[in-house]
């Protein structure tokens, strides 16, 4: 399953920052970063499970992350994704002159994925060495 015409936000998180003191290679990391907020009706349409493995498509980039739904939004059509090297695989890397990407209103696409693995902060960041 997959959702088009979606509208990726990220932003920073309480768990986020608290993640962060167990070492950005840390599974508290991935599972407070590594992750999707999805409206609780847009999630129904993905027809899986939440922990499920679903790549997040944009113009700039796709990553793979944990679903989840979000009780306090987002709202449909929009998802979440916490600020971090999972996020940052679907910014614009041109800031436009003022070194910070834009990280809101992007569009986006969403695939549930069959056996996919949610990498850790060194593997994500390992891995652009490699491209």
């Amino acid at each position: 399953m997959s959702l088009d015409d979606l509208i990726l936000l990220t932003g920073r998180t309480i768990n986020q920052g608290v993640a962060l003191e167990g070492g950005k290679a840390s599974r508290e990391n991935v599972r407070a970063a590594g992750i999707c907020a999805f409206d609780a009706d847009d999630f129904k349409k993905l027809d899986c499970l939440v922990g499920t493995p679903v790549k997040v498509i944009t113009d700039f980039g796709e990553v793979v992350v944990y679903s989840t739904i979000s009780e306090e939004g987002p709202h449909p059509g929009i998802i979440f994704i916490p600020m971090g090297p999972w996020a940052n695989q679907l910014v614009n890397p041109n800031s436009q002159g003022c070194g910070t990407p834009i990280y809101k209103g992007i569009n986006a696409k969403v695939e549930v994925v069959k056996n996919g693995k949610v990498l850790n902060a060194l593997e994500l960041i390992g891995n652009l060495k490699n491209v």
